[in-house]
């Protein structure tokens, strides 16, 4: 594969990994919104547990797709003979992690760094929501241990 055909592969595999984490994240935000409204009899704590645990569980299927979608297209592309060598690989890469076991061969290198970016991006708006997410539960979590505090 050429350098130029490589570099539109994967940057469209990456768009579309990136519309896929995106459209998670629009999904999340209205369903976060309607689990804070119907758990407001709830304490403060377990309304933060329940969101927190809510985001992370939707982040986690937005990654698992992606990596997915990197195995499925390195595997199809012939990168590696067995479909787990290929989930390895983009396992490694899209976390950054990348061991150096398994290397791609010449006609594939530009394309499987594209998997490192996505995960680099990706990992990024995850990180930024969750912290948002953290941000707006602080305050909420703090009047109550005052409450708490002020009742014992």
């Amino acid at each position: 594969m050429t350098a130029a055909s490589q570099i539109l592969l994967g940057s469209a595999l990456l768009t579309a990994c990136a519309l896929v984490h995106v459209g998670f994240v629009a999904i999340m935000v209205p369903l976060l919104s309607r689990a804070h409204g119907r758990m407001r009899q709830a304490s403060v704590r377990l309304r933060a547990m329940v969101l927190t645990s809510e985001a992370v569980l939707l982040v986690l299927v937005a990654h698992t797709i992606q990596v997915w979608a990197w195995s499925l297209a390195l595997y199809a592309m012939g990168a590696f003979a067995d479909f787990p060598t290929s989930f390895y690989f983009a396992t490694t890469t899209y976390t950054t992690l990348g061991y150096g076991d398994l290397v791609l061969q010449d006609g594939l290198r530009i394309f499987g760094t594209f998997a490192a970016i996505t995960g680099l991006l990706t990992f990024g708006i995850s990180t930024a929501l969750l912290m948002g997410l953290v941000v707006r539960l602080l305050p909420s979590l703090a009047a109550s241990r005052r409450e708490d505090d002020q009742r014992h």
